[in-house]
């Protein structure tokens, strides 16, 4: 017995040819020639195995077996009209929602501002954000957890697309009472090295661009307190504990309030990217596009 899946589009026509009472008729409606019509329900009909059309100079009527087989196909062409109905709902509901994975500083000092354009110009659409530190945002993009990541990293690596969005500078800050905050030579590569530098965890942004800047000058980084927190870093530096090397903008504040003094660098560049990166085998989703478009704005 056969088990060959007749094609849906010869169904709707054995359907129609039903209702008009003709080959000729179904073909009218269909704006194909007579012929092509006819091709084709001999071929559902071998596809079948079935006759299902009697056919005579008068007309063509449905047999015994063609009127089960177009009752059948109400059922299953009903089914697929509500599956593509369904499809194009879940498609439209993904037009509508980005998920995101963002580095820690640019979840804290950027993705607001985007997030912001992004409302103002799409209000419908709904933004769902995951904060990691950038190495786990490169994860997150790549197995698909997430289909647009922004990280801060000098290098993105191979594999992914890209598109710039922005810069971000590291700056070296101390408490008031250290003995770097009076000085009035820049700290060289090698005592930053050496210096205890308060730093975030391996594998975010903050910390990669420190130890390339730093291996660019021939030195290891030697932490100090190493912890996954902005905050937490810039209160323990406050405290004393040590330097701290964050993004600017998460030391603006404490800077201008003279809690933190910014400690001058010889020949250190700690200025690093922002970066957007999404697989490059697949098309960046709609609502997605438009998140990298309103992050894109903000480029300085």
């Amino acid at each position: 017995m056969s088990t060959r899946r007749p094609d849906l589009d010869d169904l709707e026509v054995l359907a129609l040819v039903a209702r008009t009472g003709s080959i000729g008729q179904a073909a009218q409606v269909l704006r194909l020639s007579q012929p092509s019509v006819s091709r084709r329900m001999l071929a559902l009909e071998r596809r079948l195995g079935v006759t299902v059309l009697h056919r005579t100079t008068q007309g063509t009527t449905l047999t015994a077996h063609g009127r089960l087989v177009v009752d059948w196909a109400g059922d299953l062409l009903g089914a697929a009209d509500r599956f593509a109905r369904s499809v194009a709902t879940l498609r439209a509901e993904g037009d509508l929602a980005v998920r995101a994975a963002v580095s820690m500083t640019i979840a804290e000092h950027y993705a607001p501002a985007w997030l912001a354009r992004l409302h103002a110009s799409a209000p419908e659409l709904e933004v769902s954000l995951v904060v990691a530190n950038s190495a786990e945002v490169e994860r997150l993009v790549r197995t698909g957890a997430a289909e647009l990541g922004f990280v801060e990293v000098p290098s993105v690596p191979d594999g992914l697309c890209r598109q710039r969005v922005g810069e971000d500078r590291l700056v070296v800050a101390v408490a008031p009472g250290h003995p770097w905050a009076t000085r009035t030579t820049p700290v060289s590569a090698a005592e930053l090295a050496a210096g205890g530098v308060l730093v975030r965890e391996a594998g975010s942004g903050t910390r990669v661009t420190l130890e390339e800047a730093l291996g660019s000058e021939g030195h290891e980084l030697q932490p100090g307190l190493v912890m996954a927190s902005n905050s937490g870093l810039t209160h323990a530096a406050m405290a004393g504990m040590g330097p701290v090397a964050l993004s600017e903008r998460a030391l603006e504040a404490h800077l201008r309030l003279d809690e933190l003094r910014a400690v001058p660098l010889d020949h250190l560049a700690l200025v690093r990217p922002l970066t957007a990166v999404w697989l490059s085998d697949s098309p960046l989703p709609d609502a997605a596009a438009r998140l990298l478009a309103a992050a894109g704005a903000g480029v300085r």
